[in-house]
């Protein structure tokens, strides 16, 4: 990784020792201004804000705990940073500066205050002479990191300069043995992990060459020459082929350094294409031309003498049997030479070779002398203006120097240039190619074809076609637009794409057929839009590259009802057109009702209606802030997505007589705030042709009949238009909302239907106290709806409470419950619990009667009598408490204060041993009252027994106290 810049130098460096918030906080513009120290430093005020002062311009204070003699003002908090507007933006300054606000956001010490302060140093204040040391600290570390930055970046920029330099001079010396271009520069490795200080760069904690490269030093060895490279050698094959070949120039050589007479050549020596004749088809010709006819003449001559004749007369013939020039014969012919192209010696029997022949009607005179190449001239991507050029190569395919002649072709579009011959003379050397340059000026884009004539001196004439294609462009572009469906008087745009997936540009003009062909193409195409109502395509002129689209938009504005269809004519520049159709629907907007859940609903006789709605709805009665729905299915008949909604109207109602119609000044529109009827959807778009579910709901919320209209109103619907229009221009279009439906809905509302069995729970006999009381009841909803309930609870004296205390209870269903009756104090008691039914007016009434009573305590005795007593005698007896009841008793045992009060005595003489205490349910306890005499007197008192939440019991106690006075005899 090599470093691109002086500021990612000095970014990568003066971020060694910052921590990661400080990392974060550099990318901030105020963060990016301070020094890395004055960054480590807001980190660590973020600590210890709550104990110390903030420095404002990095002048420390004295601390808040030292004294109150220098209280330093308190600095108007700085305002906040807005958050950048952009959701991928880094910077997180505004958070930085809203939490710590005076921090981070107070103005750091730049280079002009910290040279100043230097400067003016000399103060008597200790504290600030060592500020400014540690701050003259601060601006020489910043100075050596500038410096370190600097080296570093001078010390890449040569590595990076060295590694240039020994890459080119690595190239070079490798592509000096390469005869052709490569396909791509020969592989050099970077020399730049030599060139740069790894130890330098860790020691500055950047990154390094050993951090992307893993694989170990390689352990070079001496240089050596220069070495052929790999693409550069030989393969085995043409190694193989090298040798056939030089094996076969061998051969040649030693068969053309064989003497050889001239008369065992067929034609001249010229051609290196002769072959071999054998002497004896020499021999046999002369025979067979000495051979006469007449054979009666031998009778007169000896024999001697007869082959002496003979071989004279061959003599004479051999010397008028001359050589034949070949060029006027066919190749492969007996005069004619032979061809380098097609074999004279083919290894075909004769009946096959005839019978060939005879199929195909090829002979040895259609074997061509001059070959093109290519054979048939071809253009292709061509543009009006330029010339092209191609050469076409004529080439001599037989063993004979031969003439030609080229006929220039009869089109002006295509010229032939002057012939260019390999020798002079204009002859073309067996094997040699004469070349002809052939222009083409095309005028237009389309298809141009012609021909060359070359003529020789054979007997069939070389035909050259000269061909110019140029690939059409093809358009994915249907020869049917459909537009679909529209109301009329609407406008309604629909877009094709057209996508040009031919192989050539092409630009394309969209016009009327009827203004086909126009007089000018440039004024079709200043408009940019071309009309013929009711449709209207844009653009009319445009470009298509290959593989690009464009989108053609088309206008259909109907007038009429019924189907609408023009023609256009696309013409390309290339000379080619093609008919367009367009086609569209018009339509009036046509909506029906055609299901209602239930059935529809007629009015009563004499019930007033709504004077404009269509349809009628009742509802069945329903409870308070219940819910009934019914299902409505409209049906679009057109094809035309309409946009619609809904709203609620309060009924226009007048009393008509029968025959008479309402008029314009009654209908009123008032929008009905109250009304308890809703549809759902309430907005939408009704697609076209198809049918729409809506869900109409009657949610009474108080008891009293309701009434409403609803109505669907469908927006932006056009209005018609006249047919006469010849110009789109003319259209004046407008639109308005249109209520298309009215429905008038109608429902009323019964009160809750709640019957308690019984409606009263009389408890018998009497039940002790917090004894809980168990008794079940049930409660039947006869309404239309579920209810909720809740009951409420007693808790004063008594106890009273429901389970369950709510819930819910379905129509036409029981809901069973328990009463919980725990008594508090003895006695009858007599109560109503109520049930609050949610959304219901009165509430549910539940009557209680039942009776409790507490414990109870019996004393063994009636009465207890202590008998005569003298003074300070002492007399005691026991009495026996038992509770006879199965609750906890809390019993007090003591004289009557009603007794004490008419004996005019405060404190009771009788002592009772215990005086309370609890008993157990069917416990017993004894107690013991003791009588003490102190004055002689007669009691006759009560005992009284308090029993808590209990009868109280009363006993008998009575005695005398006497003063005996004994006489001693």
């Amino acid at each position: 990784m090599e470093p691109e810049s002086v500021e990612e130098l000095r970014s990568a460096v003066s971020q060694v020792d910052t921590t990661p918030e400080t990392l974060w906080a550099s990318t901030s513009p105020r963060a990016r201004s301070g020094t890395p120290s004055m960054l480590t430093r807001r980190s660590s005020l973020r600590a210890s804000s709550a104990f110390v002062d903030g420095c404002q311009y990095g002048f420390p204070t004295r601390s808040v705990y030292s004294g109150f003699r220098a209280l330093p003002p308190i600095p108007e908090p700085q305002m906040l940073r807005l958050r950048p507007a952009s959701l991928r933006t880094q910077d997180i300054s505004h958070l930085l500066a809203r939490v710590f606000r005076n921090l981070y956001t107070a103005q750091v010490i730049g280079e002009d205050l910290s040279d100043s302060l230097i400067k003016a140093r000399g103060s008597e204040d200790e504290r600030h002479e060592q500020f400014l040391d540690q701050l003259q600290q601060v601006r020489a570390i910043y100075k050596q990191r500038l410096d370190e930055v600097t080296m570093l970046e001078r010390h890449i920029i040569q590595a990076r300069a060295r590694d240039l330099a020994e890459t080119e001079h690595a190239t070079k010396q490798t592509t000096l043995n390469v005869l052709e271009t490569p396909v791509k520069l020969p592989p050099v490795k970077t020399v730049f992990r030599w060139c740069i200080d790894s130890e330098l760069l860790q020691k500055h904690r950047l990154i390094c060459v050993e951090d992307y490269y893993n694989d170990p030093v390689p352990f070079c060895s001496a240089p050596r020459g220069p070495s052929t490279p790999g693409y550069l050698k030989l393969t085995f094959s043409y190694e193989r082929h090298l040798m056939l070949k030089a094996k076969l120039d061998k051969e040649a050589e030693e068969s053309y350094r064989k003497p050889v007479d001239f008369d065992e050549f067929e034609y001249t020596t010229d051609s290196l294409t002769s072959t071999f004749k054998a002497r004896q088809k020499t021999k046999d010709t002369v025979k067979k031309a000495s051979t006469p006819k007449n054979k009666k003449w031998m009778k007169h001559l000896r024999v001697p003498q007869r082959d002496l004749e003979r071989l004279l007369l061959a003599r004479m013939e051999t010397r008028n049997h001359f050589l034949k020039n070949p060029r006027f014969f066919p190749p492969n012919t007996p005069h004619g030479g032979k061809s380098l192209i097609i074999s004279s010696r083919m290894p075909i029997k004769r009946e096959t070779e005839e019978v060939l022949n005879a199929e195909t009607g090829w002979s040895c005179a259609d074997t061509p002398v001059f070959l093109a190449k290519p054979s048939i001239g071809f253009f292709t991507n061509y543009e009006i203006g330029p010339v092209y050029e191609m050469v076409i190569a004529l080439q001599n395919t037989t063993a004979t120097s031969r003439y030609l002649r080229v006929l220039p072709p009869s089109t002006p579009y295509f010229a032939l240039g002057l012939g260019m011959f390999p020798g002079k003379g204009g002859m073309v050397a067996p094997g040699m190619t004469c070349q002809y340059v052939v222009q083409f000026i095309p005028d237009c884009l389309g298809d141009f074809d012609d021909f060359i004539l070359v003529e020789t001196q054979s007997a069939h004439t070389l035909v050259i076609p000269l061909q110019a294609r140029r690939p059409p462009p093809v358009l994915t572009l249907s020869p049917v637009l459909d537009c679909g469906h529209c109301l009329i008087g609407g406008v309604k745009l629909t877009r094709f794409v057209c996508k040009n997936v031919g192989y050539s540009v092409g630009k394309f003009c969209i016009m009327p057929k009827k203004s086909w062909p126009p007089p000018s193409f440039r004024i079709v195409g200043s408009t940019g839009f071309v009309e013929k109502p009711p449709f209207g395509i844009m653009p009319s002129v445009f470009e298509l590259a290959p593989g690009f689209a464009i989108l053609l938009e088309v206008l259909f504005l109907p007038t009429s009802l019924g189907k609408a269809e023009e023609t256009f004519i696309i013409a390309c520049d290339n000379c080619q057109i093609k008919e367009l159709v367009i086609t569209g629907t018009g339509q009036l907007v046509a909506l029906d009702l055609i299901y209602i859940s239930g059935g529809r609903n007629e009015p009563e006789a004499g019930e007033l209606r709504d004077l404009t709605a269509q349809y009628f709805i009742r509802f069945d009665p329903e409870n308070p802030h219940s819910t009934a729905r019914k299902q409505l299915i409209i049906r679009n008949a057109t094809h035309v997505d309409l946009a619609f909604r809904w709203q609620i109207m309060k009924p226009n109602l007048q009393p008509l007589m029968p025959g008479e119609t309402h008029s314009a000044d009654s209908i009123k529109c008032h929008p009905d705030r109250e009304s308890a009827f809703s549809i759902i959807p309430e907005k939408g778009v009704l697609e076209g042709h198809s049918d729409h579910q809506f869900i109409l709901s009657f949610s009474p919320y108080e008891l009293k009949c309701f009434h409403s209209v609803l109505q669907m109103v469908l927006e932006a619907v056009p209005e018609p238009l006249s047919s006469g229009m010849e110009n789109l221009g003319d259209y004046s279009y407008s639109v308005d909302d249109v209520i298309v439906l009215e429905i008038e809905v109608k429902g009323s509302v019964e009160p809750f239907q709640v019957l308690l069995e019984p409606y009263a729970l009389i408890i018998p006999g009497e039940s002790y106290i917090g004894i809980t009381v168990k008794k079940d009841f049930k409660m039947w909803n006869n309404s239309k709806s579920p209810i909720k309930y809740l009951w409420g609870k007693i808790s004063e004296s008594h106890i009273i409470e429901v389970e369950p205390c709510s819930g819910l209870i379905e129509p036409n269903e029981v809901g069973d419950f328990e009463l919980n009756l725990t008594g508090g104090a003895p006695g009858p008691i007599s109560q109503d619990l109520k049930c609050e039914v949610k959304y219901s007016p009165c509430s549910v009434v539940l009557h209680i009667e039942a009776a409790f009573k507490g414990p109870a305590v019996v004393i063994d005795v009636p009465a207890l009598q202590f008998g005569l007593l003298r003074l300070g005698q002492k007399s005691s007896c026991s009495v026996q408490i038992r509770n006879v009841s199965q609750l906890s008793a809390v019993w007090r045992l003591k004289e009557s204060p009603v007794c004490l009060k008419e004996r005019n005595e405060d404190v009771s003489p009788f002592d009772i041993e215990p005086l309370s205490g609890q008993l157990l349910p069917l416990g017993e306890c004894k107690v013991n009252v003791t009588l003490e005499a102190s004055h002689c007197q007669s009691l006759q008192t009560v005992l009284e027994l308090e029993v808590e939440n209990g009868a109280w019991r009363y006993g008998g106690m009575g005695g005398w106290t006497v003063d005996c006075v004994f006489t001693l005899h």
